[in-house]
């Protein structure tokens, strides 16, 4: 069976835990209309037993979004399946690549790349359960399994399932002696296995994660795969992604207008304060003054507004930062 593709993912937003949350998908969205966004990943447990209303809230302005799960289960990822199109997600993933203990603990994450026939089972059937994108997200190897042909094996094999999208973070994941921050940048980028494997499986979507931190760098991978996934450029600056759809999707270049966003936000901030937490709203602003002279002081600034709730001071405060 072949997994269907319905959306353009030549330039994706990566799941981030604590990150991409409702409320910066909704940042995210006034600076790009075409990107794809991710969700943080959810545990395929947690919905099943959790507030799914509250797991699962998402705004129709953010769309398209791809719903990330974990687990290995495959009756609880059905069941994950069944949610994201109630709850009208325009895709989900599978994520094999989050490399902490706590994840690893629950049989998530990176420890499932040592098993390929689980994970090719677990896709198998969220695409049987649905219409929409069926995804996975891995890394290029996991401790000592860090060759290439057995990153090439294990794409080999869970496209069995008629999955054929992949998004691959180009590093190997180290299960012990590195924190999931570490994971991030030590184990060393292998850009060209992710190469090699879009080459021996040309009719996979192969996209690719990890140490893309400039438009230029996205446009070199343009060459060799189907599309880029950035994460934490855009959280360190949002105004990251302002370029997007003109280089990326070919629509007309049309700058994002800083005040307008800003203000913006701050009419979702004002008629969500009672009902998101105040950290959830205003975190997405702090990332808005990257390379700004005095940033460590205009950051302990904003943390002490956000922290008394002066949303009214805070968002001058944002204007006048825009306007310099």
């Amino acid at each position: 069976m072949n997994c269907k593709t319905t959306l353009d993912y030549r330039f994706s937003v990566a799941p981030m835990m604590g990150v991409t949350t409702s409320s910066a998908r909704y940042m995210y969205r006034l600076i790009s209309k075409e990107a794809i966004l991710f969700t943080e990943m959810i545990a395929s447990q947690a919905l099943y037993r959790g507030n799914n209303d509250k797991l699962l809230f998402k705004q129709e302005t953010e769309s398209p979004v791809v719903l990330q799960v974990g687990g290995s289960d495959r009756e609880l990822l059905k069941y994950s399946v069944d949610l994201a199109n109630n709850k009208n997600y325009q895709g989900i993933n599978l994520n094999v690549g989050c490399p902490s203990k706590k994840v690893s603990k629950g049989k998530m994450g990176a420890c499932l790349m040592k098993e390929s026939d689980l994970v090719r089972d677990c896709l198998s059937s969220m695409i049987q359960g649905t219409n929409m994108d069926v995804s996975v997200k891995c890394r290029i190897g996991v401790d000592e399994f860090e060759s290439y042909e057995f990153f090439r094996d294990f794409i080999h094999n869970v496209a069995q399932s008629g999955c054929q999208l992949f998004f691959v973070h180009a590093r190997k994941a180290y299960l012990k002696g590195l924190d999931p921050k570490k994971n991030r940048t030590i184990p060393i980028l292998k850009y060209d296995y992710v190469h090699r494997v879009k080459k021996e499986f040309p009719h996979l979507k192969i996209f690719i994660n990890g140490g893309l931190n400039t438009i230029s760098d996205c446009i070199e991978q343009m060459k060799f795969v189907d599309g880029v996934m950035v994460g934490r450029a855009i959280q360190s600056n949002p105004f990251f992604l302002e370029n997007v759809d003109n280089v990326f999707y070919g629509k007309k270049i049309q700058l994002a207008n800083k005040e307008f966003i800003i203000k913006k936000y701050f009419d979702y901030v004002k008629s969500n304060i009672d009902q998101v937490s105040t950290y959830e709203l205003l975190s997405p602003l702090l990332a808005l003054c990257f390379g700004v002279p005095g940033a460590k002081k205009f950051k302990q600034q904003v943390n002490d507004l956000i922290r008394a709730r002066d949303i009214a001071t805070l968002e001058n405060t944002y204007l006048k930062l825009i306007a310099a």
